[in-house]
C-alpha cells in the first residue's frame, strides 16, 4: 500500500499538468510564481477532465520498480482513476479504491485523503496553499530544450512526498514529465500522453457499484 498512498495523489498531479501544456505564457520571462498564477486561473473553465498517462516507478529500498499506463476522469471534487491493479473512485464524499487481484474494496472518507494533499477539488488553489515553487535551470529531456519547476509542500512532514518536479517544453508549452520524489524513497516519473478539457463524463462514473464486481469483498475504513 505504500506504493499506492504516492499514486493517490495523480488527480491532483495530472490535472496540474494539463494546466501547464494549456498554457500560452514564457515561464522563462514570467518566472514561477506568475505562470502557476496564470494556471490557476485559466483552469476555471475546464470543466471536467478526461486524461491518459504513462507512469514509471521506482523504489530505491525495495528494489522495485514498475511502468503502467492509466487513465483518469475528473469533474470539480469528483475522479475516476484507472491504475491498472487498482481503480480508485471518489464522488467528493467518499472513495472507493478497488484491488484487482483481491477483488477487494476499501471506503474512506475523502477528508482524509484530503488531509495528505490529494483533494482534486483545492486543485486550482494548489500553488497558492500547499506549494512553494522555485524555478530551476533549463535542462534537456529526449534532446528537447525544457524549463525545470520544483514544487515543495509547505507542510512536508505531513505529506507523503517532498517534491514535485515539472518539466516543460518551453517553445511549444507542453508537459515534457513530471516526477514525485516520495518521502520514503519511492519516485513516480508521470508523462501525460493526452489531455482532454470539458470531457462528457456521466454521473455513475464517479460511484463505486459493488453489482459491477461480483464476489467483491468491502472493507470499510470509516468504521
Amino acid at each position: 500500500m505504500k506504493h499506492l498512498r504516492t499514486m493517490k495523489f495523480l488527480p491532483c498531479l495530472l490535472s496540474a499538468l494539463a494546466l501547464v501544456s494549456l498554457s500560452s505564457s514564457s515561464l522563462r520571462a514570467q518566472g514561477a510564481e506568475s505562470i502557476l498564477s496564470q494556471l490557476s486561473k485559466d483552469a476555471q473553465a475546464y470543466g471536467s477532465i478526461e486524461a491518459s498517462y504513462v507512469s514509471h516507478m521506482v523504489d530505491k529500498v525495495s528494489d522495485f520498480e514498475a511502468k503502467q499506463n492509466g487513465k483518469i476522469f475528473i469533474d470539480e471534487d469528483k475522479y475516476y482513476l484507472d491504475l491498472g491493479d487498482y481503480t480508485i473512485i471518489c464522488d467528493g464524499t467518499t472513495i472507493w479504491t478497488y484491488e484487482t487481484a483481491v477483488n477487494d474494496c476499501y471506503i474512506d472518507d475523502a477528508d482524509a485523503m484530503a488531509e495528505e494533499g490529494m483533494d482534486p477539488s483545492k486543485l486550482f488553489t494548489l500553488w497558492e496553499d500547499d506549494f512553494k515553487n522555485e524555478l530551476k535551470e533549463p535542462t534537456e529531456i529526449e534532446g528537447r530544450a525544457v524549463s525545470h519547476v520544483n514544487l515543495y509542500p509547505n507542510q512536508g512532514d505531513e505529506k507523503p512526498f517532498h517534491t514535485i518536479q515539472l518539466f516543460i517544453d518551453e517553445a511549444k508549452m507542453e508537459m515534457v514529465r513530471a516526477v514525485v520524489k516520495g518521502r520514503e524513497g519511492t519516485d513516480v516519473t508521470y508523462d501525460v500522453t493526452s489531455f482532454k478539457p470539458r470531457a462528457e463524463v456521466s454521473p455513475s462514473k464517479f460511484v463505486f457499484d459493488a453489482n459491477d464486481y461480483p464476489g467483491v469483498s468491502i472493507i470499510d475504513n470509516r468504521l
